[in-house]
């Protein structure tokens, strides 16, 4: 992609007017990028036109921040809806809490989905799944605040009837693993939201390779993306 300046330049040059919607769009093809910095001149150029940014525009450019890894600009951008008046909606918390997990806090990630509840918002299967993936990828080294956390989640999505699929279930059983050499309370919980396939797998599996490259940090950085298209702007929205 050409920068972002670039770009403006040349619509300006071909009599094509900039509004919020077109600017929102080319921020969103930036942040799916997770580049910030682009995005950030976007924005600054956008304000320039005297164009105001709405909650899409700051929901991608949150998502852009959380890519790159810069929470504290992601922040920084959360301040500055709240002095406009503006509320996150599910898809910026959403952003917040991929964040969050990428960036490996995932005591932070579940704050901020508490916060999101508690501002009476709804989390969707994707956000759940996110949040589930780094409390379990990280519980080998956080607080026990983590372990509630993974019980906690493991029951809201029980009870919502919420369901991963074979390889979700898969890597999270390998997680589950390096927790407990016995299956005891966490891997209870957790597999209540494994698909009925999960337990012929498991017979037919009966030792699990824990080490698998699977588990690997990339690994994790994949499964987060399933969250990916569901935070792009989208006009009917």
């Amino acid at each position: 992609m050409q920068s972002a300046l670039a770009v403006t330049k040349e619509m300006s040059a071909s009599g094509i007017q900039r509004n919020t919607y077109i600017y929102n769009i080319l921020i969103d093809g930036w942040a799916r990028r997770g580049d910030v910095w682009e995005a950030a001149d976007l924005m600054q150029k956008m304000i320039q036109d005297g164009i105001s940014p709405d909650i899409h525009t700051y929901t991608s450019f949150v998502n852009a921040c959380s890519k790159a890894g810069d929470m504290n600009r992601a922040m920084t951008a959360l301040e500055e809806m709240a002095s406009l008046g503006m509320k996150p909606n599910i898809k910026t918390y959403t952003a917040l809490i991929n964040g969050w997990a990428l960036a490996s806090y995932p005591d932070k990630a579940l704050t901020c989905f508490e916060e999101m509840k508690q501002a009476g918002l709804e989390p969707d299967q994707a956000v759940y799944h996110c949040l589930m993936t780094s409390l379990l990828s990280r519980a080998t080294v956080a607080k026990n605040s983590v372990y509630t956390g993974i019980l906690k989640i493991s029951k809201e999505m029980s009870d919502l009837g919420f369901s991963v699929d074979l390889g979700t279930a898969i890597h999270w059983s390998k997680s589950l693993g390096r927790l407990e050499a016995v299956p005891t309370q966490l891997t209870n919980a957790v597999e209540k939201v494994f698909p009925p396939s999960w337990y012929s797998y498991k017979r037919n599996h009966k030792t699990l390779d824990t080490n698998d490259d699977m588990d690997s940090d990339e690994e994790d950085g994949a499964d987060f993306e399933v969250l990916d298209e569901s935070l792009h702007f989208r006009p009917s929205e």
